[in-house]
């Protein structure tokens, strides 16, 4: 049984309900080309609590709350409204997009899109990690670039073999001492050069979670007493 979220909102609703009435949406009506990876390809299952800050164009600028979470073969990523109330879920599952919308409002573009954005900051990409160096390999259509410090992520960049569209998705990875241990840093910079944003995530609470297995003996057990 998963764990619970705490009330949060989604880290790309930031962008997502900042932008329904922004009349600049240079990815309006565009095709968010990737390739979604499995859930369980991240093998460790985690609840990421964040600060996101959206930026577009020349006066586009939102500040949300965000959570994500993984568990088992399953990714939610579930937004709030600003008061609270039910907004939006989407859930990887296996291959399969599940989406729940109780906010009356229709998403800008698709969920994938949002999923997309996730996977490509906190995923894996190309194996197993180094400590120093460089690294690069073409993947699912795009050239992937990875700059790893110390035996941290500093910076990945995504660039499409096809050029369509143009330009680079370039992530940036900002780690201080008390990052020690964690799989995400306190800080990440996404850069959309294909589509003309940048998400500011600050990750404030990691809390990792039991194997799906685990957390459903641990539910028996208290349902039992």
């Amino acid at each position: 049984m998963s764990r619970p979220f705490r009330p949060s909102a989604l880290m790309a609703l930031a962008l997502l309900t900042a932008c329904a009435s922004s009349p600049r949406r240079p990815w309006e009506d565009k095709d968010y080309p990737g390739t979604l990876q499995p859930a369980g390809v991240l093998t460790t299952d985690v609840l990421w609590q964040q600060r996101v800050t959206a930026t577009w164009g020349e006066d586009g600028h939102r500040g949300f709350d965000a959570a994500v979470q993984k568990q088992g073969d399953v990714l939610t990523v579930i937004g709030l409204s600003p008061t609270g109330s039910a907004g939006y879920a989407m859930i990887l599952r296996g291959m399969e997009i599940e989406l729940k919308n109780d906010s009356g409002e229709e998403l800008p573009f698709p969920p994938r899109f949002i999923l997309l954005d996730v996977q490509r900051t906190f995923y894996p990409w190309l194996g197993a990690q180094p400590t120093d160096g460089t690294r690069e390999a073409d993947v699912f259509g795009e050239h992937v670039r990875e700059t790893w410090r110390s035996g941290h992520l500093v910076e990945r960049r995504f660039e499409r073999l096809d050029a369509q569209p143009k330009g680079v998705i370039t992530i940036t990875y900002v780690w201080t001492d008390a990052d020690a241990g964690r799989l995400a840093p306190r800080q990440v910079v996404l850069d959309n050069g294909w589509f003309g944003y940048r998400l500011v995530i600050d990750t404030h609470v990691e809390s990792r979670l039991p194997p799906v297995q685990q957390a459903g003996q641990q539910a028996a057990q208290q349902s039992a007493q």
